[in-house]
């Protein structure tokens, strides 16, 4: 049995062209337009992926309650929205979407985010590890939650951990695109993210070179004394 993705949408062209290609890719795909039939589909067919429109009613809330059902089945959710709606993509990435595209988007993007391989990979660094599909991290054995924006922060650090990232580069990898971020909203983030795993104790796990950006520090966590000055 092939693996099946939900599509969300009312939007005639994109069902049909999300539909062509992901058989191609050899995906089976679900089409739904009412939320509540959404939710039911993802549930049935154990899907392994969500492709949601923003312009249906209560998109936000199917959205959230399909990434609630991450505890028993792995699922990517990828969002489409309007140009301009920039709450509404944000408001998809606060309730747990992997994605968010604007319109115009080529249909070839909106498959590579449904079937990515990352979307099954775990990222192991010192104590640190993260299931990227169940959208779950732990510390020393400890699970964190973690807010969209912190988790997909820590998946940058940790898909290349000996890297320095500047602002605009995790800018570019952790927001919606087309919604602007001032740089400085990074050091926050980064901040909030240092706290949580924190939290339940251990020494700093991320590195800050002034001037540059943020990375991780080396994998040997217990040899690292502090977290460095803020960039």
């Amino acid at each position: 049995m092939r693996p099946t993705i939900v599509i969300g949408s009312g939007d005639g062209d994109l069902c049909f062209i999300a539909r062509y290609l992901l058989d191609q890719a050899g995906y089976e795909t679900n089409l739904q337009q009412e939320a509540d039939d959404i939710v039911l589909a993802v549930r049935r067919v154990s899907a392994c992926a969500l492709l949601i429109d923003g312009r249906l009613p209560d998109a936000i809330s199917t959205c959230e309650k399909v990434c609630t059902l991450r505890a028993q089945q792995q699922i990517v959710v990828v969002a489409v929205v309007e140009p301009g709606a920039h709450a509404q993509g944000l408001a998809f990435l606060n309730v747990g979407a992997d994605e968010v595209f604007t319109r115009p988007v080529p249909p070839s993007h909106l498959i590579r985010a449904l079937i990515a391989p990352e979307a099954n990979r775990r990222l192991i660094h010192g104590d640190i590890k993260m299931d990227v599909s169940a959208r779950r991290v732990w510390r020393a054995s400890m699970p964190l939650y973690l807010p969209r924006i912190e988790f997909a922060i820590l998946r940058c650090f940790l898909l290349d951990p000996d890297k320095v990232f500047d602002r605009r580069t995790i800018i570019r990898n952790c927001w919606p695109n087309r919604v602007f971020v001032d740089p400085k909203t990074v050091n926050v983030h980064v901040g909030r993210l240092r706290k949580r795993l924190q939290a339940k104790g251990g020494c700093d796990p991320i590195r800050s070179v002034r001037g540059i950006g943020y990375g991780l520090q080396a994998a040997d966590l217990s040899e690292v004394k502090g977290g460095g000055d803020g960039v």
